[in-house]
C-alpha cells in the first residue's frame, strides 16, 4: 500500500486502499495471521483451491491450540482439586511448580 496523500494533517486513501484495509481487518477478525492475510490478498477471486488451503491450515493450527489449551485446563483443574482435598500444610500447586526448580521450599 502506498503512503496516502495528506492535506492539513488528514490522510486521504483511495478506494482501493480502503478495500485493502477492510480486507485486512476482516482477516484479522477471522483469526488469520498477517502472513496468511498477505497470501490471500494476492490471490484471484477464482483461486478457491489456494484459499481453501490457507484456511484449512489455519483451522489445523486452531485445532492444535485447542488441544493444548484443553490439556492445560485439565492439568490446572487437577491441581485445584488436589489443593482443595489435601490435608497437607504445604500447597500442592506450589510443590508441583517447584519440582526440579532451584527455589528452596
Amino acid at each position: 500500500m502506498r503512503i496516502p496523500e495528506t492535506t492539513q494533517n488528514y490522510r486521504y486513501y483511495s478506494q482501493q486502499d480502503i478495500e485493502t484495509l477492510s480486507f485486512i481487518q476482516k482477516g484479522k477478525d477471522a483469526g488469520l495471521q498477517l502472513s496468511e492475510i498477505q497470501d490471500l490478498l494476492h490471490l484471484q477471486l477464482d483461486d478457491r483451491e489456494k484459499v481453501r488451503e490457507v484456511i484449512q491450515q489455519r483451522l489445523e493450527k486452531i485445532d492444535q491450540r485447542i488441544q493444548e489449551l484443553n490439556a492445560l485446563k485439565q492439568r490446572l483443574s487437577i491441581w485445584v482439586d488436589e489443593c482443595k482435598t489435601t490435608t497437607d500444610s504445604c500447597c500442592p500447586i506450589l510443590q508441583e511448580l517447584k519440582k526440579g526448580s532451584t527455589i528452596a521450599p
